[in-house]
């Protein structure tokens, strides 16, 4: 599975060359030959609401570029539908390995559609990892082309999974608000987050599920986890399966956190606990757990454990856990009586 199609733009986007033909001599109409451009940006857009991340990475004017895709009304993709764009005269190789670092997406996550034959053969031998098909030689192809890509099929659809453009789209505009901002915690605060925690809440399995596969680098246990397994924890008294959904001034992110308890009489313990790696470092991971501490200790418990494995990518669960819990060792035991415990912020 792919997460992010990198589009070029000029003769892919649209036909003709911008910085030559100018705003209003592309192709890009609804008559032949500009209706092809127009007919693939419709299925971009269809992939965009299923979920799937746009990016641009274009060797062109920004001003010319940006020209056309704010005010040329036959553009189907506008400024918001693009988590990132490169627009510039830098290499596309490199251009490509920024992309895939502000996203916070791995290069194997991406597809690169670009007309130029010489651009393509250029990324496949320095980045071999990004899935880079030729473009078919007539625009009128285009379509029927990125309909048969087999990179974007989905067994189940979330909320989330359609949201996922979206998502990277006002994560950009966080990362612009948080430049206005000299203290991070002046930042952070002016994000007005909202915090909603749910338990055994069997409406959200699927997607709880999805995040115990999908989430690598916050995850102490990393455990795939069927949504029949969820369903019976959820119905065995000895468990309670809790996750958050966060909401900020730019937007609803979804579910980003699970967490499963085994509960113990005086001590929870923490066997999966996951959050969304664009969420960490606000200060959810700490509410989150908090909250269910507190909810431990309204139910008799005096502590609660946390159960680390450690794997290649969760180095952001383990600096979280030695923070909060202290040594990351096998199984790390807080006890939840003593005040202040956790810094919330």
């Amino acid at each position: 599975m792919k997460k992010c199609i990198v589009l070029d733009l000029d003769n892919t986007l649209w036909g003709g060359i911008v910085g030559e033909d100018g705003r209003d001599g592309i192709q890009l109409s609804t008559t032949p030959p500009g209706a092809a451009f127009v007919a693939f940006q419709q299925g971009l857009r269809d992939l965009y609401d299923r979920g799937v991340i746009l990016a641009i990475n274009s060797a062109n004017n920004p001003n010319d570029a940006l020209e056309v895709i704010r005010t040329n009304p036959n553009m189907i993709l506008k400024e918001q539908h693009f988590a990132a764009m490169r627009i510039n005269w830098n290499d596309k190789v490199q251009n490509l390995r920024e992309l895939a670092n502000e996203l916070n997406i791995g290069l194997d996550s991406m597809v690169f559609l670009d007309d130029s034959p010489h651009n393509r053969e250029n990324v496949r031998n320095f980045l071999p990892e990004v899935e880079t098909p030729d473009l078919p030689t007539d625009p009128v192809e285009y379509t029927k082309f990125l309909h048969s890509l087999p990179y974007f099929n989905s067994i189940a659809l979330t909320d989330e999974d359609k949201m996922r453009g979206n998502f990277y789209v006002t994560e950009r505009l966080r990362k612009e608000q948080e430049k206005q901002h000299t203290d991070r915690s002046e930042f952070l605060k002016s994000l007005n987050i909202e915090l909603h925690i749910a338990e055994n809440d069997k409406t959200s399995v699927e997607r709880l599920s999805q995040l115990t596969e999908k989430t690598n680098q916050f995850n102490n246990n990393k455990r795939p986890l069927f949504t029949t397994e969820i369903e019976r924890y959820m119905m065995d008294g000895e468990y309670s399966v809790f996750h958050a959904r966060a909401i900020d001034q730019f937007g609803d992110q979804g579910i980003i956190a699970f967490a499963l308890l085994r509960k113990d009489e005086k001590n929870w313990v923490f066997e999966s606990l996951l959050m969304s790696c664009r969420v960490v470092g606000r200060g959810i991971e700490d509410a989150f757990v908090a909250h269910i501490a507190h909810i431990a200790q309204q139910n008799g418990a005096e502590s609660i454990s946390i159960i680390f494995t450690p794997t290649e990518k969760n180095e952001l669960s383990q600096a979280f856990i030695s923070r909060v819990f202290g040594e990351t060792k096998n199984v790390l035991i807080k006890n939840i009586n003593q005040p202040n415990w956790i810094t919330i912020i």
